[in-house]
């Protein structure tokens, strides 16, 4: 039959050609789609997003994926992420007997076999019959490579499925790699427990030493290991862990290995493990500070963000950054228990968020970065990809610009009711100052949005836009009346960098979070390179005369609840509040830092009534800088006045300047210190003595000040108009 079916594909084959030709190709199609489609139902790929390598790059001599080690500014060890826990090893750094230990354990006939273990697997399937169940299998060493290095594409592959890819690939590696360079990989590779890769990383862990250093004893704990990482933890089964240690150096002895004498030896002592005291405990979960380390890395040496293995030296300081995280967690806590009024929460997805950021004014490195209050349940980042409108935070710019055009730091400036005009019509904003004019420092001091919008459209709104991008502020900042009370969006990250300039003498800095990258083998990949001549964007005279005036508003004005906290180291600082108490912030500096604060839903609304800046941020501000003064790294210094500014006392109601001399005047409201720039005022000597004090007598006897000269406001184009300043509170 077979001879008549040839000879009628014979006689089709010449009567239809064509038809024939078209049957075969078919046919030919088909066999080769079903071996494309086995092909690929039974290899292994890296799944994207993984960190995992390909068989290429095992051929090129790539090393495993290894975690990004994160080192705080002090070169201490602060995290790693972004990849298992493994340090590799070349094949001349380990020791023959580790070597030798797992092969005779694992895989007796590893330098024989091509990768499958034939005798291996017929052995196991006999016991497994003979016991009625799979107790023993076959897995060689090339195999469980296999399983680790693709690990994360096998795991939701079948038993079976998961064996056949296993012995298909095993003898490609051997074939493609050599049998020694597939050990190698083995050991670096091998998952050891509690998240370690690899016999150099488990062996520091469980034994606080390197490979190079272990006796046969630990060796053949790590091994027992092996099989089983959870159950034969040494730390929380060290019981299970000397048994299986036990079974591995008979195992060692029978294959001569070491001395039956030794093995009788070791096995009598303690497993000889590290204290866990010593024992690593690093962050190995991501975070909000972990994730904005990465994408720095990916924005400033992208080459390398998909290096394995490599060492980030950052900026953060870690009692900076703990201690920032507990202030914010705190105060979210005394929000929500309803210490500043009725809090109305919302569900799991609308909690109430906070982030908070440091960095060192001198040059910008960061000190703390906290996104959010948990990075599990958000991995939204509020310090810099977060926007939100900011307030008064703008107003200290403001005053900046107007020391620039002339202004004095005291010079009476119109916080007029009269409303500005605007394409849509009038405008005033809301205010809880009363008085329609006021000095310039106490207008910040006190936060009055009318003389903020008066000022700044007298300076000019391009003046807002012009000094705002100046000192670091990126995001648009409209040319509106508006923008002159914060009514724009702007970052944390934008916000705190922004009033480094304050506390450094009036130069710009780039905040950043990475030094240095090194690579796994130690050799210094990238450097940030050093500004010789950071850019000025203030005066050093108008950045202290601005900063005095902040410190003015921690002390008595609408940052005082830093005091409230309890801290009362060196400090300045401006607070922010938007719209109905939808945002609330607070950037304060203090000599060593700049550290700003913000509070809010990431859908907006009010976060609790007459809630804002001062009630809310500028609170946890001062608990976070408290606690850091107290802290073992705890961090003092001062600020220096530049040449160029003076001391003086001037009245809060009518900006009057008096020497310093006249002390009977301080103490009672009326009038306070501050520095302003060296020759701006001519200070009245004032008399003390009887005829100071008939003086004053006159003064308190004549109801609103007779006698005094009328008050002289700056006006917009440069103008001075006379006005008379009532005295607060009627005579006095």
């Amino acid at each position: 039959m077979i001879t008549a079916g040839i000879a009628d594909l014979r006689i089709f084959t010449r009567l239809h050609p064509g038809r024939a030709f078209a049957g075969v190709a078919t046919l030919a199609a088909l066999t080769m789609l079903l071996l494309v489609g086995l092909d690929r139902t039974f290899s292994v790929s890296c799944p994207a997003g993984t960190a995992c390598v390909t068989f290429d790059d095992l051929e090129r001599g790539a090393p495993l994926p290894q975690a990004l080690r994160l080192y705080d500014r002090h070169g201490d060890l602060l995290a790693e992420v972004a990849g298992p826990l493994r340090q590799s090893l070349a094949w001349e750094q380990i020791p023959p007997l580790l070597s030798d230990a797992f092969v005779a354990v694992e895989d007796r006939r590893f330098w024989e076999h091509d990768g499958v273990d034939e005798r291996g697997i017929a052995r196991a399937a006999v016991r497994n019959v003979l016991r009625g169940d799979i107790t023993e299998g076959a897995s060689t060493i090339p195999m469980q490579l296999v399983r680790t290095i693709w690990a994360e594409a096998l795991r939701d592959v079948g038993p079976w499925r998961r064996k056949i890819i296993e012995a298909r690939t095993a003898p490609r590696l051997v074939e493609r790699l050599g049998r020694e360079r597939v050990l190698t990989l083995y050991l670096n590779a091998i998952y050891l427990g509690n998240g370690l890769y690899g016999v150099e990383r488990a062996s520091r862990y469980y034994f606080g030493k390197g490979v190079d250093e272990l006796d046969a004893g630990q060796i053949a704990t790590l091994v027992g290991i092996t099989r089983s990482p959870e159950s034969f933890e040494p730390h929380r089964h060290p019981d299970r862990a000397r048994t299986v240690r036990g079974v591995v150096l008979t195992i060692l002895a029978d294959e001569g290995l070491i001395a039956r004498e030794e093995a009788d030896a070791v096995e009598r002592r303690d497993l000889l493990l590290a204290p866990p005291p010593e024992v690593a405990d690093r962050s190995t979960d991501r975070t909000h500070m972990t994730a904005a380390v990465t994408r720095e890395l990916r924005r400033i040496a992208p080459e390398l963000a998909g290096q394995p293995g490599l060492s980030i030296h950052t900026t953060l300081d870690p009692v900076v950054q703990a201690l920032g995280e507990e202030a914010i967690r705190e105060q979210l806590a005394r929000i929500e228990s309803g210490h500043y009024g009725t809090y109305e929460a919302g569900d799991s997805l609308t909690r109430l968020e906070a982030s908070a950021l440091a960095l060192d004014p001198a040059d910008g490195g960061i000190l703390a970065w906290v996104g959010g209050r948990d990075f599990t349940a958000s991995e939204f980042d509020r310090v810099d990809q977060s926007r939100r409108q900011v307030g008064s935070l703008v107003k200290p710019f403001l005053v900046a610009g107007a020391l620039e055009r002339g202004y004095g730091i005291v010079d009476m400036v119109s916080a007029d009711t009269v409303p500005i005009p605007t394409d849509e019509g009038g405008w005033l904003p809301a205010d809880h100052v009363a008085e329609l004019a006021l000095p310039l420092r106490e207008a910040l001091v006190r936060s009055s949005n009318r003389a903020a919008a008066q000022l700044g459209v007298g300076l000019g709104l391009d003046e807002v836009v012009r000094i705002g991008t100046r000192v670091g502020i990126r995001s648009p900042i409209p040319a509106l009346p508006s923008s002159s009370i914060g009514a724009f969006d702007a970052s944390l990250l934008e916000m705190t960098a922004a009033y480094a300039p304050f506390s450094n003498g009036g130069l710009g800095v780039a905040p950043h979070l990475i030094e240095r990258i090194d690579g796994a083998d130690g050799e210094s990949l990238w450097v940030r390179e050093r500004q010789e001549a950071p850019t000025r964007v203030l005066s050093p005279e108008h950045a202290f005369i601005v900063l005095d005036a902040m410190r003015a508003v921690v002390d008595r004005g609408t940052g005082s609840g830093v005091r409230g906290r309890g801290y009362r180291g060196p400090a300045a600082g401006k607070t922010g509040t938007t719209n109905d108490g939808r945002d609330a912030w607070f950037v304060g500096l203090t000599p060593e830092m700049v550290a700003g604060i913000w509070i809010g839903f990431d859908q907006p609304r009010e976060i609790v009534a007459g809630g804002g800046g001062g009630t809310l941020a500028a609170p946890a501000w001062g608990a976070w800088m408290e606690n850091i003064r107290r802290s073992p790294r705890p961090r003092s210094g001062a600020w220096i006045p530049p040449i160029g500014v003076e001391r003086v006392q001037y009245s809060v109601a009518t900006g009057e300047v008096l020497s310093l001399t006249c002390r009977g005047r301080m103490g009672s409201g009326e009038y306070h210190e501050a520095w302003v720039q060296t020759g701006t005022y001519r200070q009245t000597n004032c008399s003390e003595g009887v005829g100071g004090w008939l003086g004053r007598l006159w003064k308190a006897i004549v109801p609103g000040g007779a006698g005094d000269p009328p008050t002289t406001i700056r006006r917009p184009g440069g103008g001075d108009a006379p006005i008379t300043i009532p005295r607060p509170g009627g005579a006095r």
